[in-house]
């Protein structure tokens, strides 16, 4: 079975007696969603049998399979997910893998495949026993829009494109003589405003330019992704300076439109895009930061060149996304055995983010999507969701259930 070439191992009985057992004591369907009003990103690709392609986050952390709280879905069901933050961390891969248990004693027909956005991420799923392989994610940015701009001129030395999070780490730009910053964000908060976060930068760089206004809310307003490529244009170097998150859609996009990178060591599945001629991979120091953007600015890289390699990396991701939807098409006997996304033009297909009472009725009433239709937001200034604020997950106290066999 393709669920089981991919890494799936039935629990032994004695994990699955520690999970029923720990169910027994709780309270409440450690599965279930309470009346919480969230969001998570969600495609339906498919509707007889139903595959759906959705994010994980920390109310969800099976992706859509995770709205169905205590209902019983029999039908043949595929479930897509793809974390939204790293899941790196032993005690989200053990609530991954508690929860997984426990949906399919309720729908022993789901099958549940995690695309991972990194090779570290297939190892960790594969070894709590779940089915995984390896798709980042930001392949999903269209090359349609994130386009190398040969009429702009260059304004700055970089561009950091992510709202005003701690975890971007904005201070190691400081001594960049030139960057520009967007720093949209849809519903996430930060420890204090963006004005005064902006002000307070502004004093130790006054060369630095933030490129979103403020709405009368006190919230930078969204640029459009035309604008947003226009800008990433204006610059010679494109910047990842967190530590910690998910794939960062941000990376692929200033690749795409031509700029070289400067990243910082990370976890969350950038690195998928590095390529060791135009991206340099630098200690989170802002004096070595700095000097990483001049001496890599000087090289003067085609753009083209940056874009032409990127996409090589992409379109493989792509082809194995589409091979694993034809594959369950053909395991399942469907009438359509090939679902042709991702086609040069329109744009390719995306998740869209949904509130979760509207991704519910998406899953209970599957219409598939008109792929190529949506376009990509860009980066954080693309973002629909606040997913970044609440980075990981909830953390329950869950039994250790030690090496799997």
């Amino acid at each position: 079975m393709l669920i089981d070439d991919l890494g799936y191992r039935a629990p032994a009985p004695v994990e699955l007696s520690r999970v029923l057992a720990w169910k027994a004591e709780q309270k409440s369907d450690p599965t279930s969603i309470e009346d919480q009003d969230f969001v998570i990103p969600l495609a339906i690709i498919h509707d007889d049998p139903l595959i759906s392609y959705s994010g994980i986050v920390p109310q969800a952390p099976l992706g859509a399979a995770s709205l169905l709280k205590n209902n019983r879905c029999l039908a043949p069901s595929w479930f897509l997910i793809s974390p939204t933050w790293s899941i790196e961390d032993r005690e989200v891969l053990e609530e991954i893998r508690l929860n997984a248990i426990l949906h399919r004693q309720r729908n022993p027909l789901h099958r549940l495949i995690f695309l991972c956005n990194s090779r570290e991420e297939v190892a960790l799923v594969h070894g709590i026993g779940e089915a995984a392989i390896f798709h980042n994610k930001t392949t999903n940015v269209t090359e349609n829009l994130f386009t190398p701009l040969a009429h702009v001129e260059r304004e700055f030395d970089a561009i950091y494109n992510a709202h005003l999070g701690p975890w971007k780490r904005h201070e190691l730009t400081l001594d960049i003589d030139h960057c520009g910053f967007m720093f949209y964000r849809a519903g996430s908060s930060t420890t204090e405003s963006e004005a005064a976060l902006i002000a307070r930068h502004a004093k130790l760089a006054p060369g630095h330019v933030f490129i979103n206004e403020i709405g009368e809310d006190g919230r930078p307003v969204r640029l459009p992704p035309e604008q947003v490529n226009y800008h990433l244009n204006q610059a010679a170097i494109g910047l990842c300076l967190s530590e910690l998150e998910g794939a960062m859609f941000a990376c692929a996009e200033y690749l795409l439109a031509g700029l070289p990178v400067i990243t910082t060591p990370n976890q969350g599945g950038r690195d998928f895009y590095l390529h060791d001629e135009f991206c340099i991979t630098v200690p989170a120091d802002r004096r070595a930061i700095a000097e990483s953007v001049a001496a890599l600015k000087a090289r003067k890289i085609p753009r083209d060149y940056v874009r032409e390699q990127t996409l090589k990396r992409i379109q493989p991701h792509r082809r194995r996304f589409v091979e694993l939807i034809d594959s369950i098409l053909a395991e399942t006997n469907a009438p359509k055995r090939s679902i042709g996304i991702w086609p040069s033009s329109p744009p390719p297909v995306i998740m869209r983010w949904f509130r979760s009472p509207q991704a519910y009725n998406q899953i209970r009433n599957p219409a598939p999507d008109a792929f190529g239709q949506a376009l990509m937001g860009s980066g954080d200034n693309g973002k629909s969701s606040a997913f970044a604020a609440a980075g990981k997950f909830v953390k329950r106290r869950i039994p250790a259930f030690g090496k799997r066999s």
